[in-house]
C-alpha cells in the first residue's frame, strides 16, 4: 500500500508536500476483546498545509473537489489523499463452512482524495474513493499474517468472502460551532454540531452528531476531527505543540446500502443490514513538535439484524508528523 500511495504523493508538486502532514492510523477490535464484525483498519495519509482560500476560478486540478464545495469565506483550504485498507469477519472466524446467519468475510481497498475549508466556527470536508471489495483487497492475506504473528487462531472462512467488487464514494461533511469557553489552567471548551453523509455502492448513510473538545487554542483546529474513515486534518502548523485535546464525539444516522453484508457471496446469506445506526468515540490527543499520537476508543451498534450483540468496539491509534 505504501508503495501506491507514494506513486500518487509523485502527482503533488514538491512545493506543496515540503509543508504538509502525513498520518498512519490503525484500527482493531482486539482492544474490546473481540475479534469479529469491523475488524481492522490501516490507513497512510497525506494532507497539504492549509493556505488561504481562493476565488474558484483559481483552483487547481490537485483540489479540484473544492468546487463541490459551498463558498466559505474567510477560509483556509487544504487537499489529500489516503490509501486504506479495512475488513470485517462473522463472529465465529474458526468456522471454515458459510456462516448464513452471521455477517460475511469482506475486505476493501480504497484509494480517496479530499479537500477541505477550516474556519474558527465553520468546516466543510469532501472526498471521492474509489476501491475494491474481495479478494484483490489482500485483506485475507494481511489478517492470516497478523494472527499468525500474533499466535491468535486462524480465520478459516476468508474462501466465503464477498466477491470482487469495484467500489465509488462520495462523502461530504460539514462541522458548526455552538460554543467555545475559557476554561481552568488556560484551556477551552467547545460543543459543536456535524453532518457527514455518504453516496456510494460500499455504503449510503446520513449521519449528525455532537462533538466535544477540551484543550487549547481550539479555535485553529476546529474541523480536524471527522466521522469520515481515515480523514486527519493538518494539525502541523495550528496545533499548539506540548499539548493535550481531550475529545468525545457522538452520532445517530440511517444507513441506505451496506456492501459489507449485502455483496455477492458463493453462498446463499440470510443476513440483512440494520439501517438505523449510532456511534461514538472518546479519546486524547498529545501534540509535540512536529506530530502527534492519538488514542481513542469507539464503539458502534450492532450493523445487522440478527446479531447476538448490541454493541462492538474498536480501539485507534494514530501518528501524525510534519514534512
Amino acid at each position: 500500500m505504501s508503495l501506491r500511495l507514494c506513486l500518487l504523493m509523485s502527482l503533488v508538486p514538491a512545493s506543496i508536500v515540503n509543508a504538509s502532514q502525513f498520518h498512519i492510523q490503525m484500527e482493531n477490535d482486539v482492544t474490546f476483546g473481540e475479534d469479529g464484525n469491523y475488524s481492522n483498519g490501516m490507513i497512510i495519509g497525506w494532507e497539504s498545509n492549509a493556505s488561504l482560500n481562493q476565488p474558484q476560478t483559481t483552483y487547481s486540478a490537485r483540489n479540484w473537489l473544492l468546487w463541490l464545495l459551498p463558498n466559505q469565506p474567510d477560509s483556509v483550504q487544504a487537499c489529500g489523499l489516503k490509501v486504506s485498507q479495512r475488513m470485517w469477519t462473522p463472529s465465529e472466524i474458526n468456522i471454515e463452512q458459510p456462516q448464513a446467519d452471521d455477517r460475511p468475510y469482506a475486505g476493501l481497498l480504497e484509494f480517496e482524495q479530499h479537500t477541505a475549508l477550516y474556519r474558527s466556527d465553520i468546516a466543510q470536508k469532501n472526498g471521492l474513493s474509489i476501491g475494491v471489495m474481495g479478494p484483490a483487497s489482500k485483506a485475507e492475506q494481511l489478517q492470516g499474517a497478523i494472527h499468525k504473528a500474533l499466535g491468535s487462531s486462524t480465520p478459516l472462512g476468508w474462501q466465503h468472502q464477498v466477491e470482487n467488487t469495484l467500489t465509488m464514494q462520495f462523502a461530504y461533511e460539514i462541522d458548526y460551532l455552538f460554543v467555545r469557553s475559557s476554561a481552568p489552567f488556560n484551556s477551552q471548551w467547545e460543543l459543536s454540531s456535524f453532518n457527514h453523509s455518504a453516496l456510494g455502492n460500499m455504503r449510503s448513510d446520513l449521519n449528525f452528531g455532537l462533538t466535544f473538545r477540551w484543550g487549547t487554542k481550539l479555535e485553529q483546529t476546529f474541523g480536524r476531527l471527522s466521522s469520515h474513515f481515515g480523514h486527519v486534518g493538518n494539525l502541523s502548523d495550528d496545533a499548539p505543540v506540548q499539548s493535550l485535546l481531550f475529545f468525545t464525539r457522538m452520532q445517530t444516522g440511517y444507513r441506505f446500502n451496506d456492501l459489507t453484508i449485502d455483496g455477492k457471496l458463493p453462498y446463499q446469506s440470510t443476513v440483512e443490514f440494520n439501517p438505523m445506526q449510532a456511534s461514538a468515540a472518546t479519546g486524547v490527543s498529545y501534540f509535540f513538535y512536529g506530530g502527534s499520537a492519538t488514542w481513542s476508543f469507539n464503539v458502534y451498534n450492532k450493523e445487522y439484524l440478527t446479531d447476538n450483540k448490541s454493541w462492538h468496539g474498536f480501539g485507534l491509534l494514530q501518528f501524525t508528523w510534519s514534512i
